[in-house]
């Protein structure tokens, strides 16, 4: 059934913020966090043992986003290098992750190195790392990339659910175990059920869903990589959101 996770940076915390974010988190009732660790090929493992021990100590799932390198704009990484550096990951927190996420958003150029998106080259990614993560965890969840939301068709940008297709295409179905997107609410709350490619909405994931069926991938997870609504108040100063926003009731 849908269990609820919260996206977060604990990186930028001290150990005493750090204890008392994940204590408010498991309080809540949330019981997944999703963490972004990003690829350097003389990878800190100091950070990361920490992290994952602090998450794991205060009785939370950890779900790592395996990412590039943001300071090289997020530029695609040769498919052995990430592979070496997913199975070291792997090897090292194996016993208390399940699930990985490969990659974040490839298809937006600002996700790719600035460059024009290519399915091809991130099926490629993902093949590899997938590989390697199961060769160290036979039962790892292999999480593909959650797809930003978007209408355009290229180059720069791909739509999520033809990126999706794309993935297909170039036979990545045996290495995912679970596809994900962002449903955003943008402009409309949660009950709009408007399906359409030219629409930015919650509903916009039963695009990605349809996608999954067609391929016969129907027996799959779509996971909500990011969701949420923009909420401004009402005596807002600043620039609007570029995301769309509702008002706190929807």
């Amino acid at each position: 059934g849908a269990q609820l996770g919260i996206n977060v940076s604990l990186e930028q915390y001290g150990d005493a913020a750090l204890d008392e974010n994940l204590t408010q988190i498991r309080d809540a009732g949330i019981g997944t966090v999703k963490q972004s660790f990003y690829f350097d090929e003389s990878f800190d493992w100091e950070m990361s043992d920490r992290l994952v021990t602090a998450v794991t100590n205060h009785g939370l799932t950890l779900v790592p986003l395996l990412d590039g390198n943001p300071a090289d704009n997020f530029a695609p990484i040769n498919p052995a290098q990430f592979t070496a550096w997913a199975s070291q990951f792997t090897a090292r927190y194996s016993e208390k992750i399940r699930a990985y996420i490969i990659w974040d958003e490839p298809n937006l150029a600002s996700h790719w190195g600035n460059q024009p998106v290519n399915a091809i080259e991130y099926a490629a990614l993902l093949t590899a790392a997938a590989e390697a993560i199961r060769a160290v965890d036979p039962d790892a969840i292999i999480v593909a990339a959650p797809l930003a939301p978007t209408r355009e068709i290229g180059p720069q940008n791909l739509a999520d659910h033809l990126y999706l297709q794309s993935l297909y295409e170039a036979g990545t179905a045996n290495a995912f175990d679970v596809a994900a997107g962002k449903p955003y609410g943008f402009d409309t709350g949660p009950y709009d059920r408007t399906v359409d490619a030219d629409t930015l909405n919650f509903s916009r994931a039963i695009l990605l869903r349809e996608v999954m069926a067609r391929n016969g991938d129907g027996n799959k997870a779509l996971w909500a990589g990011n969701w949420g609504w923009n909420s401004l108040p009402t005596d807002w100063q600043g620039s609007p959101s570029l995301w769309g926003q509702t008002d706190s009731a929807t």
